[in-house]
Parts: structure tokens; C-alpha cells; sequence
């Protein structure tokens, strides 16, 4: 699979690093991949979101990435 890099802010990249013992994840890139996948395929309805997913949503977005 060919990848590319993207740029996320470092207090993000924090709280996601935190949340990997968590989630049985070994790195944020993991994660990231895992929660665009997520997000892309239509598994989650508006109306499921969590307040915190919503926020996330709303950065990738603000970040130019939805």
C-alpha cells in the first residue's frame, strides 16, 4: 500500500497516543488510518457520533481532510 504523510497538531497527536493501550493499537498512525476508514466508509451516522468523535470530525475538516 502506498502512503502518504499528513500533518496533524501536536496536542491531537498527544491525546491519540494515549488513547493506543486503550484501543490495542501499536501507533497514531494506526489509529488515524483506523478512525479515517471509519469515517469514510459511512459506519458511523451523524447521530452516533460521541461529542468527542464529533469534535475530531470537526478538526479533520477544519484541517481539510473531510
Amino acid at each position: 500500500m502506498i502512503t502518504r504523510k499528513v500533518e496533524i497538531p501536536e496536542e491531537i497527536f498527544i491525546e491519540l497516543e494515549e488513547l493506543l493501550p486503550k484501543l490495542d493499537m501499536s501507533s497514531v498512525d494506526e489509529c488515524v488510518t483506523f478512525i479515517l476508514t471509519s469515517l469514510l466508509s459511512g459506519e458511523f451516522d451523524e447521530g452516533e457520533l460521541s461529542g468527542e468523535e464529533e469534535q475530531m470530525k470537526e478538526r479533520l475538516a477544519d484541517l481539510g481532510y473531510m
